[in-house]
């Protein structure tokens, strides 16, 4: 008998229905696999540099167990002053006071030696580190010594650090991974934990400041999820891209209007963005129980300057930007200047025969009547002198051809955002704000510009205090800080060097 196909008929078109059913299980089941395996990876970092590792839940502690639970790296500064002693005496010295009869060894000439001195210690001097060491197993109670002379002892667990601090230091924090769909924040923030070398002050890198906004995506705009990058030996580092905001399995439903604890309104969307939620409560929502660890660790650690990496699509006016607290303006403006000197350089630079942007990063006070973000809430509410900067990135956009992992590298051009520029230019147009950039480059404005805020801020070298009052913590606002003097961070690759080598050339192998 031979089979006639006719969606007319009632078993053929049975038959079809139960095709089609079946593939779309099958397909939503492979999908529904590979989505659960995304929302699982954990993205992999270098940490073998790292002094010490902090969670958000020590914070906010309504974290604790929570996938929002993330890591805040610390490095600290080879040339930080430090008190060691054996752990069986540590005890016994918490404070200034409690070290007035202590015999108390030091290095012969050495700073360190003469912050102990300067904070009205006694010290007997020791021709070298190995010496002061020495000393603590034959009668000295503590030494005094350089971080980076202290620091093997210290990961061995053979001695341990007091909890005094004989010499303040300034801090940097480099926060990547507010916004998991802007990569260059991340990335950027790699590069420091995974190639700084502080020599003095503290280094802290929050590489997924939201890490509930990395188990999840875009699936209306079709993203892709994963991008790689080639590191120098030939080796392939994975990393995730995520969305804009915290996962609903961890903060649901939205409420029809978002309302910041400051009163403004805000669109519904609003309320699992981060970057509207600071300066976020311990006992609110998720996203600001996530802000409140990051505001509340800023507190705690006395935090010198912040700085937040975010990025933007071209069409968006925001965009290669530093903005900043009005009370970092100072820092701001001469970190500007510090970037036209150096842009200027970079204009007449190629590389396969395609010329380096050189672009200029404009700079713009935060408003004061915006409410949640870093650069308003953390300036307000912290000591800290707060940064956000933005970059070009095309996987943001609208005017893009199919989301693949080359948009987010932008190592392949998009040629609708190639003719979008390309009407700019010819027609005298404002399509764009900015043209889209490859993800070395936009890592490389990101590294520079931190590097200009930390040279503005030597010329400094005083912390900033805010004078909070019940009426106001806008408009009375000391001036005045603690002397901490420069902070120094080397090691870190220069514009030209990402641009020539690519960013995944400074990532670490992980095996």
């Amino acid at each position: 008998m031979k089979f006639k196909f006719d969606l007319k008929d009632k078993k053929t078109n049975i038959i079809f229905t139960s095709i089609i059913l079946a593939l779309a299980i099958a397909i939503t089941a492979i999908t529904g696999v590979q989505f659960r395996q995304f929302s699982k990876f954990q993205t992999q970092f270098y940490t073998q540099d790292v002094d010490e590792v902090l969670h958000f839940s020590q914070f906010s502690p309504k974290l604790k167990g929570t996938v929002g639970d993330s890591e805040i790296y610390v490095k600290y500064g080879n040339q930080n002053t430090v008190l060691v002693a054996k752990p069986d005496k540590v005890s016994a010295y918490q404070t200034i006071e409690s070290l007035k009869g202590a015999n108390i060894v030091g290095i012969d000439g050495s700073t360190q030696l003469a912050a102990a001195i300067n904070s009205g210690l006694t010290v007997e001097t020791k021709p070298s580190s190995h010496q002061a060491i020495l000393a603590l197993d034959s009668g000295a109670d503590v030494a005094v010594l350089s971080y980076g002379e202290a620091r093997q002892g210290i990961n061995s667990g053979a001695i341990k650090v007091l909890p005094i601090e004989v010499e303040k230091v300034p801090s940097i924090l480099v926060m990547g991974g507010t916004h998991p769909n802007e990569p260059s924040g991340q990335m950027t923030a790699i590069m420091f934990l995974e190639n700084a070398v502080v020599e003095r002050g503290i280094l802290y890198v929050m590489t997924e400041v939201n890490k509930s906004a990395y188990t999840h995506s875009q699936p209306q705009e079709a993203t892709t999820w994963y991008y790689d990058l080639e590191t120098k030996s030939g080796g392939t580092r994975t990393f995730k891209f995520g969305s804009r905001a915290t996962n609903t399995n961890e903060q649901w439903p939205n409420p029809d209007v978002y309302v910041h604890s400051s009163g403004q309104s805000l669109s519904s969307s609003e309320v699992r963005n981060i970057n509207r939620a600071y300066p976020g409560s311990p006992t609110g929502n998720y996203t600001e129980r996530v802000a409140f660890a990051v505001a509340e660790f800023i507190r705690q650690k006395d935090v010198t300057i912040v700085v937040d990496l975010h990025e933007a699509s071209p069409e968006y006016i925001t965009i290669n930007a530093i903005i900043y607290h009005q009370d970092s303006d100072g820092i701001a403006g001469q970190a500007v200047s510090g970037l036209s000197g150096s842009m200027e350089s970079y204009t007449a630079e190629t590389k396969n025969g395609v010329e380096i942007d050189g672009v200029e990063i404009t700079p713009q006070e935060s408003p004061k009547t915006m409410h949640g973000l870093t650069h308003r809430e953390l300036g307000d509410y912290t000591n800290a002198y707060v940064f956000l900067l933005e970059t070009s990135n095309a996987s943001q956009g609208k005017y893009r051809g199919a989301f693949t992992e080359s948009l987010i590298t932008y190592y392949k051009t998009d040629k609708f955002y190639e003719f979008a520029a390309s009407v700019d230019q010819n027609k005298g147009t404002q399509l764009l704000y900015a043209r889209p950039v490859s993800l070395d480059e936009r890592v490389a404005r990101h590294a520079l510009t931190i590097e200009c805020i930390i040279n503005a801020y030597n010329k400094k070298g005083v912390s900033r205090k805010v004078v909070q009052t019940a009426e106001s913590r806008q408009d009375q606002v000391g001036k005045g800080g603690d002397p901490l003097g420069k902070l120094i961070i080397n090691n870190m690759p220069e514009y030209v060097d990402y641009i020539d080598n690519g960013v995944g050339y400074y990532l670490k192998d992980l095996a």
